[in-house]
């Protein structure tokens, strides 16, 4: 489809979208011992879309002639998913967190494929010594311009082959393997609120064109992935597996908005063991 002025050129492809809708009147995500829970004034209909359709958005920014306000709130709503995104991803593997591991360049390295390279080539050295690896990884850029990350990890403080004490002050700790620059390693074992709260804190709102169309966030294979489910409250298989899912839990947190796309109350809930 072109506009009329051929500028905006999208690609349209029906093999894009599959032609499932489902009905729901709640929206669950699974992150194993937390829950959250959309119930929705209105039903929704959900349409099945496949990944290749982040492809066709791709195309329309490189091509369309979107002016800058307009890239930046499309930015800024992606910057809020991700972050989404990536509490959800550390909530479902809340109990493997033994650590938080900052990786700092030496020197100022601003291209993020370059640092990319260097980080990746970190996590196969790190692999090799601990076959069992998990991380989550956040990309952020210092005051000076240079890429650097914040990482939750599988890794404790008692791992020597991984872990060492600074010679001059043994209570700081920091990570082999890492030989670009400077680390440091703290324990967070256990405490949720810092875990989450890393995380909303090193996903800065600010906008970077760096890390436009980039992954704003890392996470290895091994971890247990949130799931989304989708709850039609006129059928009952789906009622009984929504009673299953949150009968064991309790409410931690509960919040109230209003949807912009139909003026009607969305009730969040998140719900843990």
């Amino acid at each position: 489809m072109k506009s009329n002025n051929n500028k905006v050129t999208s690609l349209l492809d029906s093999n894009l979208i599959v032609a499932t809708k489902k009905k729901y009147d709640i929206k669950l995500v699974d992150c194993n011992d937390y829950v959250q829970i959309y119930l929705y004034e209105n039903q929704k209909v959900k349409t099945i879309k496949k990944d290749n359709d982040l492809e066709l958005k791709k195309i329309e920014f490189k091509n369309s002639s979107i002016n800058s306000n307009q890239l930046v709130h499309v930015e800024l709503k992606n910057i809020i998913r991700s972050k989404l995104e990536c509490q959800r991803l550390a909530k479902a593997n809340i109990k493997d967190w033994k650590t938080f591991i900052t990786l700092t360049f030496a020197d100022n390295i601003t291209n993020v494929s370059q640092a990319n390279k260097r980080f990746k080539y970190f996590i196969d050295k790190v692999r090799r010594v601990k076959k069992d690896f998990k991380y989550l990884c956040i990309t952020e850029f210092q005051q000076r311009g240079a890429t650097h990350y914040h990482m939750l990890c599988n890794i404790s403080l008692e791992e020597s082959n991984l872990i060492y004490s600074q010679i001059d002050n043994p209570k700081f700790k920091h990570i082999k393997y890492w030989n670009d620059g400077f680390t440091s390693v703290e324990l967070i074992k256990g405490d949720v609120k810092k875990i989450i709260g890393y995380i909303a804190k090193y996903m800065t709102k600010d906008i970077d064109n760096r890390l436009f169309n980039r992954h704003r966030y890392f996470y290895s294979r091994n971890l247990k992935k949130p799931l989304e489910n989708y709850i039609n409250l006129d059928n009952e298989t789906d009622k009984e597996f929504y009673k299953k899912i949150i009968q064991d839990k309790n409410l931690i947190y509960q919040n109230e908005y209003i949807n912009p796309y139909d003026n009607s109350k969305v009730t969040f809930l998140e719900l843990t063991k």
